[in-house]
Formats: structure tokens, sequence, C-alpha cells
């Protein structure tokens, strides 16, 4: 089966704020599904890397759940967020190769899901 990713932008921005933490009990590294990034975690943090900060509601900085955003903005945040958490497998192999041959750039990359060879279309 052939796996694509598309990635613009701002998915590359949230993937080089990806944490590799050590893990210990496996003698090798991990990444965090539910908070993947060197970040708090909150949508504000994920906001400030994609140049969205501001996009803030006024008046909603200082709650300790973070700033809230228009809905429009939140949902395209979280959708870019998502993606990434989604597609974190294949994202990572995706590194691992290209860290040899270039950098990424945005773009749609495909593999055979099986081998996980990338090429860019």
């Amino acid at each position: 089966m052939i796996k694509k990713l598309t990635l613009t932008e701002d998915h590359i921005k949230l993937i080089r704020m990806i944490d590799f933490e050590e893990d210990f009990m496996q003698e090798g590294l991990i990444i965090k599904k539910e908070n993947p990034y060197v970040l708090s975690g909150r949508l504000e943090d994920i906001a400030m890397v994609l140049g969205y900060s501001d996009k803030k509601i006024k008046g909603t900085e200082e709650d300790p759940e973070g700033a809230a955003f228009p809905d429009d903005v939140e949902e395209y945040l979280l959708s870019v967020h998502h993606y990434i958490v989604d597609n974190l497998y294949y994202i990572e192999t995706l590194i691992h190769q290209m860290v040899f041959e270039s950098v990424i750039t945005p773009g749609t990359y495909k593999c055979v899901d099986t081998e996980l060879i990338w090429t860019k279309e």
C-alpha cells in the first residue's frame, strides 16, 4: 500500500519542535504522543510556533489552560497538530531517511508502507 504524507511549512515548523526523550527502560528514544513537542502542549505554544500568537482572544492570556483563539484559528492549529500526531511513525521514518539525503521541504512524500523508502512527488 502506498503511504503519503503531505507536509506544509506549518507542519515542518512543528516537526522541528518534536522532543525525542530517552527511555531508560527500553534503552532508546521515544516521542510522547499526547505532547510530542518541547512545548507545554498548550494551544498558545503551537500558535506561537506557527505565527498565530496575534490571533489570541484578548483577556484570555492569563487563563490556566492557556489563551483562547477564534474557532477557525483553533481548528487550524489543532488540525496541524493532529496530522503530526496521527502520522508520527511515518514522519519519524521520513526524518531518518532525509537526514542523509537533504532537508525536508513542504510537499507530498510517498512510500510503500512495507518498505518506508520515501520519495518526494
